[in-house]
């Protein structure tokens, strides 16, 4: 480039340098929301699948009711596929601190011999194996429970008494999800602590690693065969399986989550970058606008259009590359706070923040490529210009004098002269009103969309709890007699009312297979259970997907949730039959219909009178469900304690009692990383959107500068000159108000719809945010007007003499 055009392109940006610098501005906050996430997204997938690798999960668990033996381990190590294997443990309990409530607990137990190769954990305080009579706690339990190593907790096993324990240690365990975020505290101990609450020291599950040499299997059909040998060979030798645990090799209970989080960041700072790329280009556009004459006299006197082009083009890519270095490092540091944030939420160790190669790649190449592509459209045309069309310049799109366009707004009158004045003068550079428009309706469309899919998830929870018509929910060790329970719940202080369900852990069975269940060694995650409400229940309302519901005759029937066909039996549908194991026998049935029922793990509902028939439990139940009078959080945990007192002094032992606030925190818990992630790039898009109308006004003022001038001359005040400028600001911010609006409305549905069935399997309900609307608008106009008032400053100084040298 001759020293001439670059002297011409120092002149240019000094003499737009307000522009130049929203334009750096806005690609930097682009490029830098683009680098945090996808950094954050790298450092979180690696981080995830690290810390559960680092777990040495068991590919499956073999469930053998009289326990497992040397003899048992030393069969199966021989068994061809079989890389290692170990004898292990897991038992619902309950624990409570002090006099405070008590709380759900999955102690996982071990021989004190263990190797500790499989599901293991890394302690963090204390030692492995605890001493006699103590337990080691995950470490977000900690925090969960309230307590510190050296304090002592009660420990509860289902028909047992409460037993003082002390809290030995912490350990990490990258396999579970954050205690609170489940409202499940996990304890880790020996067969020794199990004769110390009253059970047996028996472990009755087998975990295997399965793989070839010393390679690990991460395919689900291999892990499946070696498994069902495994149980065969067992069988012959004397020790029955009763069914099969298979989680999804490789992967943590919650990396669907994950990955949904990242896809979103990833789409909505991608779509940052690309309104950063049109503002770039419409700013870029109003500049070659502003200089036609220029480029007209710079044509005449022998310049290319190529040469014209390549001096532009200097200007985006030195925009663009100062931009992306100002924003890199910013945005990596943003990324490690962001990823650190997300391991907390998730219970992660962060070994290292170091970003792989690929996140700097496209950091750059979008921070640089994308502007200069995007702006390629404007510069080619602009560069384009003869010196014809540089003459009959008039600050006006070239389009047919007199069209329909034309002579609505000729006719239109309005309220005021200021306001009939900005809207033609809106339609003088039409293609910059679509630009502009669009900018700030994009920027609209995201910000709408993010905080109705955050309310979205806000509704699901909120609907999912309003479907539940209770209060309560108590889980029995064993089979009661109903009628006896629900009389004492019935005349406890502050119930008022109480319903017996039959419930019981299930599987789907397959003729000449071993059962087996895809869940999680927490027995939570992807857990399946058959419920019976009673025919006449109150207590819950499922919405229907597909079928009908239950009705009191029917004997062959099941409704299954949303939960099962995805999980448990792929395919599934109204019409067809499913086997389901209940209480060891195996059991047909016709799907009569699907249900929405978010918050609750795979179940298959049957009538209370077919599930006593299956389970030979006529008139006993395993599982209460209890209306409290008052329905705030303090009243029910009161009722709770009550209850708990009154089922413990009737000799009934409780596997699990909560609450239906336990339930919301805990399914809060899960959307919160989302919907904090929506409504911070809400807010990024909606800084970009207004910085793109404060340039395109600013660019418009400019352009007229003669006009403003004549204005001046015939007598306009400042004030007036500044009303319609600032009115032609609000005016466009409007349109592209009423564009976000019409846009949001499908894009909700669509995007709802696909995060909510990847995440959960549950399409999000329809929730448009009006409050966010209102919200949207105040900024928007307000950002119109202030970007009004700033264009302004230069149209109310401008002097007839600058009006008459103005090219």
């Amino acid at each position: 480039m001759t020293r001439l055009r670059l002297r011409k392109l120092g002149r240019d940006v000094w003499a737009t340098r307000s522009r130049v610098a929203m334009m750096t501005i806005a690609i930097a906050v682009s490029v830098l929301a683009v680098t945090a996430f996808l950094s954050a997204r790298a450092i979180i997938g690696r981080e995830i699948t690290r810390n559960y690798q680092a777990t040495r999960p068991a590919s499956a668990t073999l469930h053998i009711p009289g326990g497992v033996g040397a003899a048992v381990l030393s069969a199966v190590r021989a068994e061809p596929g079989v890389l290692d294997a170990t004898a292990r443990g897991t038992l619902q309990a309950r624990v409570k601190v002090g006099d405070g409530p008590w709380r759900t607990m999955v102690l996982f137990t071990a021989d004190r011999a263990d190797p500790q190769r499989i599901n293991t954990v890394a302690v963090e305080s204390g030692s492995w194996p605890p001493p006699k009579g103590t337990l080691l706690l995950e470490r977000t339990a900690l925090a969960f429970l309230g307590v510190s190593p050296g304090q002592r907790v009660t420990v509860e096993a289902p028909g047992g008494t409460p037993t003082p324990m002390t809290v030995a240690g912490s350990v990490h365990d990258g396999g579970v999800a954050p205690a609170a975020q489940e409202q499940t505290a996990y304890g880790y101990a020996t067969t020794t602590a199990l004769t110390f609450l009253g059970r047996p020291p028996t472990l009755d599950q087998l975990r295997i690693v399965v793989g070839d040499h010393s390679t690990v299997s991460t395919s689900s059909p291999t892990i499946d065969r070696t498994a069902q040998r495994v149980a065969t060979r067992l069988k012959a030798l004397g020790h029955p399986v009763s069914s099969i645990d298979i989680p999804p090799p490789g992967r943590h209970p919650h990396q669907g989550q994950m990955v949904m989080v990242g896809f979103v960041l990833l789409a909505f700072g991608l779509m940052a970058l690309l309104l950063a790329s049109i503002l770039v280009a419409t700013m870029l556009g109003g500049m070659l606008t502003a200089q036609i004459r220029q480029i007209g006299a710079m044509k005449a006197v022998g310049a290319r259009t190529g040469q014209i082009l390549r001096t532009y083009l200097a200007l985006a890519a030195a925009i663009a590359v100062t931009a992306t270095a100002l924003a890199l490092v910013p945005g990596l540091a943003l990324g490690r706070a962001l990823a650190e944030q997300g391991a907390r939420l998730l219970n992660l160790d962060i070994t290292t923040e170091s970003v792989p190669a690929w996140v700097y790649a496209v950091a750059l190449g979008a921070g640089i490529g994308v502007p200069l592509l995007v702006a390629l459209v404007p510069l080619l045309r602009g560069s384009r210009i003869t010196v014809r069309q540089a003459i009959d310049d008039h600050g006006a799109d070239s389009a047919a004098p007199g069209g329909l366009l034309d002579r609505v707004l000729t006719r239109l009158r309005g309220p005021s002269r200021t306001q009939m004045m900005a809207l033609r003068n809106m339609f003088r550079r039409r293609g910059r009103l679509v630009l502009s428009v669009g900018l700030l309706a994009v920027a609209g469309t995201m910000f709408l969309t993010g905080l109705n899919t955050a309310g979205g998830w806000s509704s699901l929870v909120a609907q999912s709890i309003g479907q539940r018509h209770y209060d309560i929910e108590i889980r029995l060790d064993k089979p009661y007699p109903a009628d006896r329970l629900t009389a004492l719940a019935r005349a406890t202080q502050g119930v008022s009312d109480a319903e017996a369900w039959g419930r019981t852990a299930a599987t789907v069975h397959t003729a000449g297979r071993i059962d087996v269940a895809h869940v999680y060694p927490d027995e939570a995650h992807d857990s399946f259970t058959v419920l019976a409400p009673p025919a006449d229940t109150r207590l819950t309302r499922l919405p229907l997907v597909a079928g009908r519901w239950l009705r009191p005759d029917d004997t062959d029937a099941v409704v299954l949730n949303s939960l099962v066909p995805a999980q448990q039996a792929p395919g599934t549908t109204v019409g067809d039959t499913v086997t389901v194991t209940v209480a060891g026998h195996p059991v047909t049935r016709r799907v009569v219909g699907i249900v929405s029922d978010f918050g609750t793990l795979g179940a298959a509902y049957v009538t209370d009178r077919d599930f006593a028939t299956v389970t030979g439990t006529p008139g006993r139940t395993e599982m209460l469900r209890v209306v409290t009078d008052r329905h705030d959080a303090v009243s029910r945990q009161v009722v709770l304690d009550r209850l708990d007192d009154a089922l413990t002094r009737a000799g009934t032992g409780i596997q699990q009692a909560t609450t239906i606030d336990t339930l919301r925190v805990a399914l809060d818990g899960h959307v919160l990383v989302l919907a904090d992630a929506l409504i911070a790039l809400a807010v990024v898009m909606g800084f970009v959107g207004l910085l793109g109308l404060a340039s395109a006004l600013s660019t418009s003022v400019l352009e007229r500068t003669r006009e403003f001038g004549v204005l001046r001359t015939l007598g306009a005040t400042a004030s007036a000159i500044r009303a319609v400028v600032v009115t032609e600001g609000v005016l466009t911010a409007t349109l592209s108000l009423l564009l976000a609006t019409v846009v949001t409305l499908p894009l909700t549905r669509v995007f709802g719809d696909f995060i909510g069935t990847q995440a959960f399997r549950q399409d999000l309900p329809f929730v448009f945010s009006f409050p966010a609307l209102v919200l949207w608008s105040l900024l928007t106009l307000a950002g119109a007007a202030a970007a009004g008032v700033a264009a302004a400053r230069r149209a109310t100084r401008t002097t007839v003499r600058e009006a008459l040298v103005s090219l």
